[in-house]
């Protein structure tokens, strides 16, 4: 007999995700189902990993960042442009250095920042997102290699996140180049994650699986949090897998 498995993540104060899905072995209850890897990725599998990034980095940014927060675009002017990329990310924790610096006078604590460094036309640059507290024109004096471009983390705004994130992943084609590139600090913190079993029967399960535009009834199986989308899909060996991604109401704490 299978069980159903719902599994929370609580990404900071603002922001709430859930998987629900079926488990048919109950010897698994409690482990990490590993399912064998292939030599090469199908396409099908390849847009899977790419969702599964994409989802893995909002989580961690909803977690980490708040509207105070800002996302910087770094370059580098003619004079200090580096020569690979072992320079730029030289002349970024340099950089990183000096704004902690900084910070630590004014009282507030270390920088928490995740992004990457990107090539275009030979010329190096990075995206970020990084903690705000220090004004942006002071921001890029501390800079001080080139432009330092920046504007406020429309964090409230799950649409706008959702196309950042796949901005900051846009050159992940390249898996292991990609890698290597990604800036991130060791201040971050991961998502609360829980895990609950039983709560739902297979029956729920796919009813829920129908349901993903109401948000009237995902907003009763879990209080405070306001949904924002939902997403059902099957698979013929695992069955339906259920996605719902909320944020807290206002004045809920």
């Amino acid at each position: 007999m299978g069980f159903v498995r719902n599994i929370k993540y609580f990404c900071g104060k603002e922001y709430f995700e859930t998987d629900l899905f079926e488990l048919a072995d109950m010897r698994e209850r409690g482990r990490k189902i590993r399912k064998p890897k292939t030599e090469k990725s199908s396409v099908d599998q390849k847009r899977r990993n790419k969702k599964r990034a994409e989802r893995k980095l909002l989580q961690e940014i909803m977690t980490n960042f708040t509207r105070a927060d800002i996302f910087q675009t770094l370059t580098f002017d003619k004079e200090h442009q580096p020569t690979n990329a072992k320079e730029a990310n030289k002349e970024f924790h340099n950089y990183i250095r000096r704004l902690n610096r900084r910070r630590k006078k004014i009282g507030l604590p270390p920088a928490k920042y995740k992004g990457v460094l990107e090539t275009k036309s030979g010329k190096y640059h990075f995206h970020v997102v990084i903690s705000g507290g220090i004004s942006r024109d002071e921001m890029e004096e501390i800079w001080g290699k080139g432009l330092a471009n920046a504007r406020r983390l429309k964090i409230n705004d799950k649409e706008i996140m959702q196309k950042l994130v796949k901005y900051l992943l846009k050159e992940s084609r390249n898996e292991e180049k990609f890698k290597s590139r990604i800036i991130s600090s060791r201040n971050l913190e991961k998502p609360k994650v829980t895990k609950t079993d039983w709560r739902f029967s297979h029956r729920k399960l796919v009813e829920l699986a129908g349901l993903t535009d109401c948000a009237e009834v995902w907003e009763e199986l879990y209080p405070g949090y306001a949904f924002i989308e939902a997403e059902s899909t099957f698979n013929e060996l695992t069955g339906w897998h259920i996605t719902v991604k909320m944020s807290k109401k206002e004045g809920e704490t």
